[in-house]
Order: C-alpha cells, then structure tokens, then sequence
C-alpha cells in the first residue's frame, strides 16, 4: 500500500496541490474577513447581532485534526517499532534457549545477497531495510494526515455552512421587508453557493484520489484480516511473531476504520435537512425573489457528497463492517 500511495503523490501532485491551495485560499479569506461587509451601511438590528464568527469554526476542527494527527502518528510509528526490532529480538530469545543454527535478522523478508560478503554485507543490507521501513511509515503518514485533514476540513466547511446559512434573513420575528436586509441576504446567498460549489468540487478531486487506492486496499484487508485469522488458528508462533502478526493486523484495522469514519463524516456533514441551513433561514424577512434564491441554495445544499472506495464500496461505517464479516466469512468457509 505504501508503493500505491507514493504512486498518487508522484504522478498526482497537480491535483493535490490543488486541494491544499483551495483549502489555505478559502481559511485564508475567511479568518481575514469577519464581517461579511459588502460596502454599504447596514442598520444594526436585533436580528444582526449575531453572526457567524469563522476563525471559531476553523480553530475547532484544526484543534480536532491536530488531535487526530497526533494519536495516528504515535499508532504509526509504535508499528514502525515494533516491526523493526520483533526480528531481532525474536534472534535474541532463540539464541538464549540455545538454537544455534539460526539464519541472520533482517527487517524485511526477501534476497539478502550482499549476506554472503560477511558482517558488513549483512549490516549495509539491514541499514537499507531499516531506512526503507521508515521511508514507507513516512510515506504512510504523509498520505493518510492529508487525506484525513482534507476530509475534516470538508466536513467543518460543511458545518460551518450550515450554521452560516441560518442566518442568511437574520433573526428578527418582523414582517417587514427591507431593501438592504435583501442586499445582506443576497450577498450571503452569494457567499454560501460558492463555498458550498468549492467544497463539493474539493470533495469530488479527493474521491478521484483515493477511489483506486482505498478499493486495492479494501481486498487486501479483507485477505489479511482472514489470513491473520487463519494462521492464528492452525499455526504455533513464537511471542515475536504473535505480536508481529497481531500489531500489523491493528494497523490495517486503524488505517481501515479511519477512512471508514472520516468519509462516514462526510457523508453526514455535506448534507442539510429540513430545519437545517437555509430552510432554517428567517425567510419572511425576505423579498420572494429572495425567498426563491433561498430555496434554491437549500435544495443544492440538501445533496450529499459520498466517498468511495472501488466501483463497489462506499466510505463509510457500514463498509467498514461489511469488510469485517466478509474475513470472519471467508475464514469459517476455511476452517
């Protein structure tokens, strides 16, 4: 997986750059703007006190991401750990209860020419393999925080809009229309559609992205997790390779489970119900070619963004459950 994913940052860079830049341009406009002025006096009222303060949203879904990337890292690189040292140790304990005809450790299974020349051989081969071990935790890490801060940054934007187009009409209980309130509102109107089209655009490149990979890694997860299953049932392994085995077995349930419940999030937040967003807006405040604009950011906002994983699968928790009955399936049918 770690190849697929180096793979889509080398000849996919134009497309991921694009992500970041709309994610800094679009944070960027809002935390240096406010107060969505448009240039003219508004008269304060009642129903204009309060409004949606954007560097609040945007410091709450960074402190959850920074929170997110911080405990996917720690879980990462404890795996990168415990798979370098496992094969050495496990040398180690065999050594101890006298096993002497052991071959060599290495950190990744495969020919090991540069063995035959001695120590040295033996210890260039396993620098190699230690540093393209903590390449590959690199390459891991990079991928996965930027597709997830990409998702969390979608799903705040959404909540955000959300809550930002209540009040396009303001708050007040009056009947009375005003011509600068249908400016305000028009304004916001404005505002929310080309947010919302950006998101749903940045939603759109990220599927591009991840649709290949997520769907190559769905059956490998299927295949590992029944695998596990199996070699644990019909196998007798050292303390090492029951640790090694069990901790690749969690990585593979977290980096499944997190794409899983980011996209499931997304799914959730791009999306407004009746009672939500603009259908929750003060309407009656409003001009009818205002209330007609208002209606139609409602019914484009009501229209959910959904990730996928292959031409099968969807991101989300019901996939996620459906990969874990699919193993147990196949490891019953095996047993």
């Amino acid at each position: 997986m770690g190849i697929l994913k180096l793979v889509s940052f080398r000849y996919s860079n134009k497309h991921w750059n694009f992500l970041l830049n709309q994610v800094s341009k679009l944070e960027d406009e809002q935390i240096n703007d406010d107060e969505d002025s448009i240039g003219i006096e508004y008269e304060s009222d009642e129903e204009e006190q309060n409004t949606v303060i954007f560097k609040r949203h945007i410091k709450e879904y960074t402190a959850k991401f920074n929170k997110t990337s911080s405990i996917l890292s720690k879980i990462y690189w404890f795996t990168a750990f415990v798979f370098v040292v496992s094969p050495f140790v496990e040398y180690s304990l065999r050594r101890l209860r006298g096993f002497k005809n052991i071959d060599l450790p290495h950190v990744l299974p495969g020919w090991s020419p540069l063995d035959r020349l001695g120590f040295v051989g033996y210890l260039l081969t396993v620098v190699c393999e230690i540093v393209a071990a903590i390449y590959c935790v690199f390459v891991h890490v990079a991928f996965d925080l930027t597709a997830v801060g990409i998702m969390t940054f979608s799903c705040g934007q959404y909540s955000l809009l959300r809550n930002y187009s209540e009040l396009i009409g303001g708050k007040s209980m009056k009947l009375n229309v005003c011509k600068k309130r249908d400016i305000r509102a028009h304004f916001r109107i404005k505002k929310c559609h080309r947010i919302h089209i950006l998101l749903n655009r940045s939603i759109s490149t990220l599927d591009s992205l991840l649709k290949t990979m997520l769907g190559v890694y769905f059956f490998v997860a299927t295949l590992t997790l029944c695998s596990v299953a199996l070699r644990l049932k019909t196998e007798t392994m050292s303390v090492t390779e029951l640790v090694t085995l069990l901790q690749y077995m969690c990585a593979t349930l977290t980096q499944l489970f997190l794409y899983c419940s980011y996209g499931n999030y997304v799914l959730y937040e791009s999306s407004v119900g009746v009672g939500q967003g603009p259908f929750c807006a003060a309407y009656w405040c409003l001009s009818p070619k205002l209330r007609s604009e208002l209606l139609l950011l409602g019914i484009c906002m009501m229209q959910t963004r959904r990730l996928h994983a292959g031409p099968f699968n969807s991101l989300d928790l019901p996939s996620f459950v459906q990969i874990v009955r699919a193993a147990y399936s196949y490891y019953a049918v095996l047993i």
